[in-house]
């Protein structure tokens, strides 16, 4: 496993894919300029105060109707990571965020080259909101420091994030054909944002409200609306309003 620290880089998932080392690499850097994440948004991060973390895998029989499991088990990295650190009521917002209380303090991004009906190559990286505390006009937003009031050495967070990759088998559970999937998605449905709350949700053409009850295998998650019909949704066909 190659780990490569760098000074400041445009996107670190755009660098491991040009990158032609054919082996795990890990790339991470505290400036990076044009970070981006889910439906094309944009992650914003001040230089030197936040962490820009991804990885590239090459995984075995991996079928691309189970790219959701990549979502899951970087969740749960992350989500085990800060709960390591004391950080408050951390929860999985489906579908690629973590946030602490209402205020979001990670990204996740995945990024797959297709071979047929499988993945041969995944970069996934996730942006996280350590020491930064000037969020204007990002009400939602928020880090580490902002929370618990505490400034964090970003090497010693990342060097939590390497041992916890190979504490949990985090490597071998996304490379592997036959992960134990039902008791990581059981964990990160247990621990999903607003899970059976009364939320707002947006579908494109109206806003409903709802309980979110879980998230499939697949990804699409399940709703129980205030009518009481329950609806089966895929990431580009909802978005959650808080």
């Amino acid at each position: 496993m190659n780990i490569i620290k760098l000074d400041a880089i445009e996107s670190t998932n755009d660098y491991l894919k040009r990158s032609k080392i054919n082996d795990i690499e890990i790339v991470y850097t505290y400036n990076q300029t044009k970070g981006k994440g889910q439906r094309g948004n944009q992650w914003f991060s001040e230089s030197g105060k936040n962490i820009a973390f991804s990885i590239k895998l090459f995984p075995v029989n991996f079928k691309v109707k189970d790219q959701f499991r990549i979502n899951v088990i970087f969740s749960l990295l992350i989500f085990n990571t800060l709960k390591s650190l004391k950080i408050p009521d951390i929860k999985i917002k489906w579908p690629n965020d973590i946030m602490s209380g209402n205020k979001k303090i990670c990204g996740i991004l995945n990024e797959i080259k297709v071979k047929g009906n499988f993945i041969e190559e995944i970069v996934v990286g996730f942006g996280l909101n350590v020491n930064q505390e000037n969020f204007d006009n990002l009400p939602n937003a928020s880090s580490l420091k902002k929370i618990t009031s505490i400034n964090y050495d970003l090497d010693g967070i990342i060097n939590l994030f390497i041992q916890n990759i190979k504490k949990y088998n985090y490597l071998k559970k996304l490379v592997s054909s036959k992960p134990d999937y039902s008791k990581l998605l059981a964990t990160y449905n247990n621990n999903l944002f607003g899970l059976k709350l009364i939320l707002e949700f947006f579908n494109k053409t109206s806003k409903f409200k709802g309980q979110i009850l879980s998230v499939s295998s697949t990804g699409t998650i399940n709703i129980k609306k205030n009518s009481g019909s329950i609806g089966n949704y895929n990431i580009h066909e909802i978005k959650l309003i808080y």
